[in-house]
């Protein structure tokens, strides 16, 4: 298969999520947990058939990291949790436009916490990313009554954890992707 066939067949997957999960009548926190524990299962077939060594590095890559990997289990647990549970309240859309704050509130996770230096032009698209979130959040009633507004709230939340995600993989960039992402999805709460 080549690579663009693959792009398409992510983005299918991917932009199914929200349909899968608003149907699917579980809670965020339901569909949450049946995809990590698919995806676990699969990554975890997939890697002992095909690169069955990887499995013998879990034990000293746990003891050696185990806070930054529980850090990236939790936060992608919280993540996945606030989103699903997102889309039963808000409209899909809603959920995702404000979901993808969660790059630029990487960002100034990074600037406050990792020291690193944001230009000009980068605070620049940074504002301007807060005022499309602003235009998003003024057509709703603020008002924690307003199911639309909890959604968003919720979705905002879920980017808040996904920001965190990148932060707490720098320690464990040595780490085989693979590998890293089964013990992620393996040590999710």
């Amino acid at each position: 298969m080549n690579g663009k066939a693959e792009i398409a067949i992510s983005m299918l997957i991917w932009g199914s999520v929200g349909i899968f999960g608003r149907f699917s009548e579980l809670s965020g926190a339901g569909v949450a947990f049946a995809r990590v524990s698919l995806g676990f299962l699969l990554l975890a077939l997939i890697i002992r058939l095909f690169e069955g060594e990887k499995l013998s590095e879990i034990p000293k890559t746990l003891g050696e990291r185990w806070r930054p990997l529980l850090g990236l289990g939790a936060a992608l647990a919280f993540n996945w949790a606030f989103l699903f549970t997102a889309f039963n309240y808000t409209s899909i859309a809603n959920a995702i436009l404000v979901y993808y704050t969660a790059p630029i509130l990487a960002t100034l996770l990074s600037w406050r916490f990792l020291g690193e230096r944001i230009s000009g032009r980068r605070w620049a698209l940074i504002g301007l990313a807060f005022l499309g979130l602003a235009l998003i959040v003024s057509g709703q009633r603020l008002s924690l009554n307003d199911r639309d507004f909890v959604g968003v709230i919720l979705a905002f939340t879920a980017a808040l954890f996904y920001a965190l995600i990148p932060n707490f993989g720098r320690s464990l960039r040595e780490v085989d992707g693979k590998l890293l992402t089964l013990l992620q999805l393996g040590l999710e709460p």
